[in-house]
């Protein structure tokens, strides 16, 4: 068997055994470019580091700064398992985790796993493989980043390999029937023999690890054996996707260019009727029907209209190659995708009618916030259209641009914009709600009060100061500070506080 020179191993130890060339192997293997590949002794060293850094960071809390600061440590971990390639998916991978520094909700976990899996598949490639490619990459890692772990726990215990490679699945398998059989006789024993019963007692009482956190043990380590072995997904996330491997899907029968023809006449037809509807009641001003108010005609068709555009414009991505050959068809396609945006414009405005008169809510203020993202992808479909782009063209780009509102809008304190609106404006003011709104929305109510003397929160159970926050700096967000020191401020401007 071929002996290996390892540096710092002493020539006298460095011998032909099995178990020199196992230990050798693992801390001397060269790459294709000559650097040295972390063995299984490093990144097990690196495991175990990694797995006691989770229980102190994230066991028992409301993991916050704790959550960015263990994804940062686990992208770090996989850059110095590949000699530091890929900064840059470092960088990115801890862009995408800050929103977790404001606040800890569901959106920001899931911006905390695409940063975690998108920096990942940068560093497994060595560098920027494209937008698709690493959106491609990120996606194959949710399976063979398990898988991966898996296998590697399967040829660790393996003992149909080499002893090297097999010397603890043949230590398990050497002890797993003395042990088993042996715990079975000792139970039947302690069962039979009240001494034995009294030396068990004793043993329960000591203190043993929770089975919960061996469990979370176990489960972190599923995540973080994956990045310390990223350079062996290289080759499998540089794999073409299925478009480039089989081309585009076939069509359905009944998408034809005679039924996108027809379609898209009749929908220009039923937009029009719709838009100038909107032209006379909303923007005319000519007086709606007895019994409907113009808060009821906005509210009823906000939503719905909304939901309109977004199916108008998915078909106007799939029926654009009908419309490249006909100039009519494809004059009329742009025609019908203006009324499209025309039609989010009209929802815009009956919004702010509604919200005019009954203010602001979550769910209003997200319906605005979409319907300027819509706006803006259809204004991009329009482009697609007019400058002959293919359809990954659009789908990068409305990628980027729908990632993009949704990453800053993390960072907008909605409970505050809502609180703050209600209270400066004249809308319908439900206490209730507002009362019951986040932590966030404090500072607007303690400054609505000290000027209009009505405690407006008084009959309701609604989040007193001193619940805000918390004494353990894992759980520290940043909404949370900002929102302390705003209500620190009032309290000191105000005389006598």
């Amino acid at each position: 068997m071929k002996s290996f020179l390892v540096r710092g191993v002493p020539a006298s130890i460095q011998t032909d055994s099995w178990w020199m060339d196992g230990v050798t192997r693992r801390l001397a293997k060269p790459r294709k470019d000559g650097t040295r590949e972390p063995g299984r002794f490093e990144r097990m060293a690196a495991l175990a580091a990694l797995i006691l850094l989770a229980d102190m960071l994230l066991w028992g809390v409301d993991a916050g700064l704790s959550l960015a600061l263990f994804g940062a440590m686990l992208l770090f971990a996989g850059l110095a398992m590949q000699d530091g390639k890929g900064w840059g998916g470092f960088i990115l991978g801890v862009a995408l985790m800050l929103p977790l520094l404001e606040q800890v909700q569901a959106l920001s976990i899931l911006f905390w796993w695409v940063g975690l899996l998108m920096g990942a598949a940068w560093i497994a490639l060595g560098g920027w493989p494209g937008l698709a490619g690493a959106m491609r990459g990120a996606l194959r890692l949710i399976w063979l980043g398990p898988w991966q772990a898996a296998n590697d726990l399967w040829n660790g215990l393996s003992v149909t390999k080499a002893p090297s490679d097999g010397a603890l699945g043949k230590a398990v398998l050497g002890w797993g029937l003395p042990v088993g059989l042996g715990l079975i006789f000792l139970s039947l024993l302690v069962g039979a023999n009240p001494v034995f019963e009294e030396w068990a007692n004793d043993l329960s009482r000591i203190d043993l690890p929770d089975l919960s956190r061996v469990s979370f043990w176990a489960g972190i380590a599923v995540l973080i054996w994956p990045m310390l072995t990223l350079a062996g997904f290289q080759e499998r996330l540089r794999l073409p996707g299925r478009a480039e491997r089989h081309g585009p899907r076939r069509l359905p029968r009944w998408l034809n260019p005679d039924a996108v023809r027809r379609s898209i006449l009749l929908f220009n037809l039923l937009f029009a009727v719709q838009t100038t509807m909107d032209l006379t009641y909303l923007w005319g001003g000519v007086a709606l029907p007895q019994g409907v108010g113009y808060a009821q005609y906005a509210h009823r068709g906000a939503y719905s209209l909304l939901v309109t555009a977004l199916l108008a414009g998915g078909f106007a991505i799939v029926a654009r190659p009908f419309a490249e050959a006909d100039r009519w068809l494809r004059a009329a396609l742009l025609f019908w995708v203006g009324q499209t945006v025309w039609l989010v414009i009209s929802s815009m405005l009956r919004l702010e009618l509604y919200v005019d008169v009954y203010g602001l809510t979550r769910l209003r203020l997200s319906a605005a916030i979409w319907m300027e993202l819509v706006t803006a992808l259809l204004a991009l479909v329009l482009w697609q259209i007019v400058a002959r782009k293919p359809a990954g063209w659009l789908v990068l780009r409305g990628t980027v641009l729908s990632v993009g509102v949704l990453y800053f809008s993390l960072f907008l304190s909605f409970d505050f914009t809502i609180a703050h609106y209600n209270l400066t404006h004249e809308v319908r003011k439900d206490a209730y709600y507002i009362c019951r709104l986040g932590p966030a929305a404090l500072p607007a109510i303690r400054v609505y009060e000290a000027e209009t003397g009505h405690a407006l929160c008084e009959r309701f159970d609604y989040l007193e100061p001193h619940r805000i926050g918390s004494t353990d700096w894992r759980e520290w967000g940043f909404r949370e500070w900002r929102v302390l020191r705003k209500l620190e401020r009032l309290e000191a401007s105000v005389p006598g506080a």
